[in-house]
Parts: structure tokens; C-alpha cells; sequence
């Protein structure tokens, strides 16, 4: 405070380089969202996560669901005006960069008996609505392949399954922002659309958590300059406190793009947290600063801020280093989001200390007389804080007590009630238009949400094996019966749907060949058409298959207790290795 009141150019220039630099890192700062910038790219779960997504050719789907019936554009999904609508969806989709596949009911394959065997039919054929489409409608409502996934078994709700390359989070956004773009259009036309996913929820949870606090902050900054105002009774020197606040939020920011670190969920809180913990130091020195005035009204005022500042000094320093190692003990956490969090909030709370003891005291020098005049605290408050004092002396003992009894309630509620949970769907509440897309598909199609299963099949083991084939079957049935999940989606699906099609649909046939040579068949046949159908249940080497279940866990206790059902059966259903 000294160097700064007596060399004040100096200071300032010193305080602007400084401002300056940091402020140009602050533009570097971008929003990030998802779980992976939470946890970070080396968790384990997010390198199972890419594992899975390389091996089997696209992240976690998008699904973009529609409704027909009254009020909308369409009878049904299979009339020309939903077929047109979902072929131009998945045209305009299928260019877009970060998309590996796009498949929905204009143009996934319907298998239909021939002479030869069967055929591969489209609803959309040639850029034309098949003539057929009704009879070709009816035959995908009983194929497990589409019902459920691509429309609802009443064949009013239609979906259409975006596969994104990855799941990175720059992928994520361009992904939502290029889906927003192409359905604007559609929308006009009358068409209502639900998007669900990894990517939407968490690009659309993190924009409406950035929004929420960018709308907080200013209210933040009118509580604190109110009280501010009534401390010092100078609207002046409110203002320039909330100023030196400001520059130091800009220098933590400064810092925070400068590291090149985004700003994800956990960083939103940084301004709140900057401001709130930040002008702690400043009412301190405003308020040591007014007492200094107030004894002395000789004293000018470089000499009573140079009294305040040794006065509120020692023990705002010490708050200072206190509240920034308490943020600092985050660095010790394995998650990247904590990492960054204890790096960068000890920086604004250090910054804040600087600037209240550089800029603050210099700033109020320079206010106009009126801006300077010793603050007053409102008188009214002294007998109240005195009486509390009196009374805390006179009844000790009965405060004590009582103190004693609140703790252990409050304690006992703590430690027997409280439980750590996390819903999504309630944290956004029901009029979220996630929220509500995610209740539609849902009720639709029996689940908005899918676990992924990626099963590594033993060393030697061929996947043609009747004997391993049936094993993932009895596991794929288990797995269906577990509460919250829907049926499995896998490999097998696709060799019982061509199975019992060769067999003139006889329902008993929908299941895996009797020989390794009739597997190998089916699965040729498969790939036939078009290899990536195959190559999003089997890997290239045919050594691991993934299996893909819908469900409606949207807590964090509901998809623990399915996630423990899923692994207790992985021991009882799959062998050891």
C-alpha cells in the first residue's frame, strides 16, 4: 500500500501491463462441457469409453425423435410426407463432418423374403418412396431391429440414430450446432422434434449452467455494493471496490486461458466465488479506513489508508493464504476439473489481496472529496452486536447446551439421512427441453439412454460357435431382465432377425444356427448389403462384440444398482476369462 500511494504511476502502469496481458488470456477462454473434460482424457473410464468407440466405429448416438398422428404433419412414420422429411434428415446429416453414420427409416434396410432368399429393401429407394411402403411397414413392426430403436411399436414416433466419430467435446457441439442447423428448416414445415443423447444433454446442461450464472453474477454484484454502500455510505467507494473485484476476476480468467484450460461446470463458479470471497479484504480495509478517519480527523487520507492497511494487513493476509491452500488441497484429486479448479481459484483469491491493497487505496485517493469521506457504519448495529455479546457471557452455559443438543440433531441427520445423489432430469427440471425429450422417447420407445457392453471373447474362441453364441445369448436375456433396461441390441439380433427370415419367418428360428458354418453364413450375408451394419456389433477380428441396451436410469443411486446387477451377472453368466 505504501509503494502503491507513493508511486502511483508507476503502480498503475505496473497494474495495467498486467491487466492488459492477462486480459488478452481471458479471450482465449472457451466453454467446454461433457464428462470427459470433467474426469479427463487418462481416466479409465474414458479410455474404456474410447476403446470402445474406435473398435466399433462412432461414439455415443444422437437420436433425434419425431411424432405423426393428430395436429402434425404425418398420418404415421411411413407416410410419404415422414419418409420425405426423415430422407432429407439423414441426407443432410450423413454430409455433415463429424458424423460417421446416420440411419433412420428413409433409408435402414428392410429385409424381405425372395425366391433367392430374401432382398434388401429401403423405404426410400432411388430417391423415391417405395410403392410398397405400406406392406413393408408392416413387416418392420415385427423386426426387433426397428421397434424400439427406429420407431415405436404404434408406428407414430420415427427416430433417426446419428453416430457421431467421437465423443470428444469440440465433437459434441459441432454435432448439436450442425442438428439445430438442418432441423430449423424441417421445424417450419411442422415437424416437432426431441434430441437425446450424451452430446446434446451435456452441451445443452452446460449452456444453461453458463447462462444461469452469467445471469447470477450481476445480481451477486447488486447484493454486495448494496451492503458496500451501507458500510461506507459512498457510492464512490463502492464502486471502486467492485471494480478492483472485477480487474481481479479478469486476471484469474487471464490465467485460466493462458494455461489453455476450459472453462467446464466446475469453473462456472469462479466469478461468484471471486467476487464473493475477494471483497472480504476489501471491507475490511474500507472499514478499518473509515474507524481511522473517524478517531482522526486530522489524519489525510494516504496517512489513515496507510493505518488501515497495517490494521487489516496481518489477518487478511492470513485469511487470504488460508482460503487459497483450502482451494490449493483440490489439486490433490485425480479428476481434471478439481485439478483446474485448485490452480486457478487460488490465483483470483491472491490476485484479490494485490489489487485490495494496491488499487483500491490508490483508486480512493483519487475519488473526488465527497467519494474520500470516511464511511460510517450504521450505529444501530453496536447495541445489537453488544446485547448478543452481553447475553452470550450472562447464559453461557444454557448457549452451550443448547448449541450441544442442535449439533448432535443436525449431526445425526447429516450422517444417517444424507446421501449423496446426483438426477439429471431433476437438476434441469421438467420444463427443460432435454427434460422433456428425454420423458418422450422414454414412454415412446421404452428408454432414452443405452449401456454399452463391449464383450472380449477368449483367445481362440471363434464367434461362429454355436456353444458361444448360445453363452452371449443366455447373458443378452439376463442382461434384459435387469430393472430399468430395455432389450439387448447386439450381433445376435441381426443372425436370429436372418435366420428366421430363411426359415419363412417361422418364429422358433429366431435365434443363432445350429453349426459354426451356418453362423458363418448368417454373418456374411450380413455384411453383405453393407459392412458397417456387422462392424457396429463385431469388431474387424471378430475377437469382441458389443451389446446395447436402452434404459431409464436417470440418477446416480439408479444406474449404480444397475451397473452392480450388469456385473453380478458378467460373473454368474460369462465365463472367468
Amino acid at each position: 500500500t505504501e509503494f502503491s500511494l507513493r508511486r502511483p504511476w508507476l503502480t498503475l502502469g505496473i497494474l495495467l501491463a498486467i491487466t492488459v496481458g492477462l486480459g488478452a488470456g481471458a479471450l482465449r477462454v472457451q466453454q467446454a462441457y461433457g464428462f470427459r473434460v470433467m474426469v479427463g482424457d487418462d481416466h479409465p473410464g474414458i479410455q474404456a469409453l474410447d476403446s470402445l468407440v474406435s473398435e466399433f466405429s462412432g461414439g455415443y448416438p444422437v437420436r433425434i425423435a419425431w411424432e405423426c398422428g393428430a395436429g402434425q404433419p404425418c398420418e404415421d412414420v411411413f407416410d410419404t410426407a415422414s419418409l420425405e422429411m426423415a430422407q432429407a434428415l439423414t441426407r443432410e446429416l450423413s454430409a455433415s463432418a463429424p458424423v460417421v453414420s446416420v440411419i433412420g427409416p428413409a433409408n435402414a434396410s428392410v429385409l424381405v423374403p425372395s425366391e433367392d432368399g430374401f432382398v434388401v429393401r429401403r423405404f426410400v429407394e432411388n430417391g423415391t418412396v417405395a410403392a410398397d411402403a405400406d406392406e413393408l411397414a408392416k413387416r418392420v413392426l415385427d423386426d426387433p431391429l426397428w421397434v424400439g430403436d427406429l420407431v415405436s411399436a404404434d408406428g407414430r414416433v420415427g427416430v433417426v440414430v446419428v453416430q457421431p466419430a467421437d465423443n470428444l467435446p469440440e465433437t459434441d457441439l459441432l454435432l448439436v450446432e450442425t442438428i439445430d442447423e438442418v432441423l430449423s428448416p424441417l421445424r417450419e414445415r411442422g415437424f416437432s422434434y426431441h434430441v437425446v443423447g450424451h452430446g446434446p444433454s451435456s452441451v445443452f446442461a452446460g449452456r444453461v449452467l453458463a447462462e444461469s450464472t452469467s445471469a447470477l453474477i450481476p445480481f451477486t454484484a447488486l447484493v454486495i455494493a448494496v451492503l458496500l454502500y451501507m458500510l461506507t455510505r459512498s457510492w464512490q467507494q463502492t464502486l471502486v471496490a467492485l471494480v478492483t473485484m472485477g480487474v481481479a476476476l479478469l486476471w484469474t480468467r487471464g490465467v485460466l486461458g493462458w494455461l489453455v484450460w476450459p472453462q467446464d461446470a466446475m469453473l462456472q463458479v469462479l466469478a461468484p466465488v471471486v467476487l464473493i470471497v475477494g471483497v472480504c479484504d476489501a471491507v475490511h480495509i474500507l472499514s478499518r479506513y473509515a474507524s481511522e478517519k473517524s478517531a482522526n480527523l486530522d489524519l489525510t487520507h494516504e496517512a489513515a489508508l496507510l493505518a488501515a492497511a497495517r490494521d487489516a494487513g496481518p489477518a487478511c493476509v492470513m485469511t487470504t493464504l488460508t482460503t487459497a491452500g483450502a482451494f490449493a488441497s483440490f489439486l490433490a484429486s485425480d479428476m481434471d476439473t478439481f485439478v483446474r479448479f485448485g490452480a486457478v481459484l487460488p490465483v483470483g483469491v491472491l490476485a484479490c489481496l494485490v489489487l485490495t491493497f494496491s488499487l483500491l487505496p490508490l483508486s480512493i485517493t483519487w475519488l473526488p472529496a465527497e467519494g474520500r469521506r470516511s464511511g460510517q457504519v450504521n450505529a444501530a448495529w453496536m447495541p445489537v452486536l453488544d446485547a448478543v455479546l452481553n447475553t452470550s457471557f450472562r447464559r453461557a452455559a444454557p448457549l452451550l447446551i443448547t448449541t450441544l443438543l442442535l449439533l448432535m440433531f443436525f449431526g445425526f441427520g447429516w450422517a444417517y439421512y444424507l446421501r449423496a445423489d446426483q438426477n439429471f432430469m431433476e437438476s434441469l427440471g421438467e420444463s427443460s427441453e432435454i427434460v422433456q425429450g428425454a420423458n418422450f422417447v422414454d414412454q415412446a420407445l421404452g428408454g432414452s439412454q443405452t449401456l454399452e457392453v463391449d464383450v472380449r471373447l477368449p483367445p481362440g474362441t471363434e464367434i461362429e460357435d454355436p456353444v458361444t453364441l448360445n453363452t452371449l445369448a443366455v447373458f443378452s436375456d439376463r442382461l434384459s431382465s435387469v430393472d430399468s433396461l430395455g432389450s439387448a441390441e447386439s450381433v445376435l439380433t441381426l443372425i436370429g432377425r436372418l435366420n428366421r427370415l430363411l426359415n419363412a419367418g417361422t418364429p422358433e428360428f429366431e435365434r443363432s444356427g445350429g453349426s459354426a458354418t451356418t453362423n458363418a453364413e448368417l454373418l456374411a450375408l450380413i455384411s453383405f448389403d453393407d459392412p458397417d451394419t456387422l462392424g457396429r456389433w463385431l469388431s474387424l477380428d471378430r475377437s469382441r462384440l458389443r451389446i446395447s441396451l436402452t434404459g431409464t436410469p436417470h440418477s446416480t443411486h439408479e444406474r449404480r444398482a444397475v451397473l452392480d446387477d450388469v456385473g453380478r451377472l458378467v460373473r454368474d453368466a460369462l465365463p472367468g476369462n
